[in-house]
């Protein structure tokens, strides 16, 4: 009986490893891939005449190349670490924001469990953007600044992203607009993953991003 149920206990666990080892070498080949396309766009954005084709281009690259971090990162982990995820955002983003004195921070009371890879590839491109279109529209010329990027949880069900800056209001909203790309993107990213984007209150600048966490 004991010898039945080591093979049983053996064969429940070869599945499982070769599953987790399936999922590491997909998440590494889709990391190749995307390393791939963010070199692809880099060479076509100087290659562009156009400064708003320029522009563009970069702005996709900067996308690509925060999934291809998010996907390398995760190739290597069992756990899905949002903590580390938005980490690497934080980082990639700082010689964008230190040229504009621009200085930018992330709390988490503790990393958030029960997220897939893929939830948390797409929350860090949400930040990404978040903090992007803040260091480009949010401060003065010249101004120093702050955004502050925070994690924790609400009632053990759901992970909460906030992004705040102490930078200029946002504009009054004409009814004409949905608050440009880079938003409806932030929207649709937040949808895609279940999630919910709590737009800022008037008079202030936080997003909220909350997303339901698998249970334990």
């Amino acid at each position: 009986m004991a010898s039945n149920a080591a093979t049983m206990s053996t064969s429940t666990r070869q599945p499982a490893q070769s599953d987790d080892l399936l999922l590491r070498e997909t998440n590494h080949r889709c990391s190749n891939d995307l390393q791939l396309v963010v070199s692809l766009l880099a060479l076509q954005s100087r290659r562009v005449t156009s400064p708003e084709a320029r522009e563009a281009l970069t702005d996709a690259t900067s996308r690509v190349a925060v999934l291809a971090r998010s996907r390398a990162e995760l190739s290597q982990q069992r756990q899905a670490s949002l903590q580390t995820a938005l980490r690497q955002v934080c980082e990639a983003l700082h010689s964008l924001a230190e040229t504009r004195s621009i200085l930018i921070s992330l709390e988490a009371e503790q990393d958030v469990q029960g997220l897939t890879s893929n939830h948390v590839a797409t929350l860090a491109l949400v930040v990404n953007e978040l903090a992007t279109n803040a260091i480009k529209h949010a401060f003065e010329e010249g101004k120093a600044g702050r955004i502050s990027i925070s994690i924790r949880r609400s009632g053990g069900r759901d992970a909460i992203i906030i992004v705040d800056d102490d930078g200029l209001p946002f504009p009054e909203p004409t009814g004409s607009t949905d608050g440009g790309m880079g938003l409806g993107l932030v929207k649709r990213l937040v949808a895609s993953v279940d999630g919910l984007l709590i737009p800022p209150p008037s008079g202030t600048k936080r997003f909220e991003i909350r997303v339901p966490v698998q249970s334990a």
